[in-house]
């Protein structure tokens, strides 16, 4: 028989290190980094969050800022070709505009280790395809695209 259980945050790590799956602990979030996404390139944070509801996967891609159009304008179509994936643009003043992909395993009434394996899985996949669509279309800001700032010129 399987047991369900509604899984907090000792539950999820142990699942996570029975499956294989690489994770950390942050000291700046409650959520479990996940590796495998985390130390790609154009990923600024990959996310497993426990909350009330459920579990949320997260991942965070930085957008150049003249993409930015560009993706919005594409965002529909993303989101239809990955149904499981919530896709949206996060911008504001302070930092890069980001496309923030999730997804949500809901588990209040609880959930198996193989629904949580399959929804890790899942998800983790559609981003991966997601990531390299996004590179291929030359969306995502790299970090040797950084410029350094100078002091400006005359401007006569």
């Amino acid at each position: 028989m399987l047991t369900v259980v509604t899984p907090d945050a000792e539950q999820v790590t142990r699942w996570l290190e029975q499956a294989n799956i690489q994770h950390y602990i942050c000291d700046q979030c409650h959520g479990l980094h996940l590796s495998e996404l985390q130390s790609r390139e154009g990923v600024v944070d990959a996310r497993l969050f426990v909350e009330e509801d459920g579990l949320l996967l997260s991942t965070e891609l930085e957008v150049r800022p003249a993409a930015l159009f560009a993706v919005q304008a594409e965002l529909s179509r993303l989101n239809m070709e990955f149904p499981s994936l919530k896709l949206f643009l996060d911008v504001n003043d302070d930092s890069m505009p980001r496309l923030v992909a999730c997804d949500l395993l809901l588990g209040r009434c609880g959930v198996t280790f193989d629904q949580f394996i399959y929804f890790v899985q899942a998800t983790v996949d559609g981003t991966v395809q997601l990531l390299d669509d996004c590179q291929q279309a030359d969306w995502l800001f790299w970090p040797d695209e950084e410029t350094p700032v100078t002091e400006p010129g005359p401007l006569h």
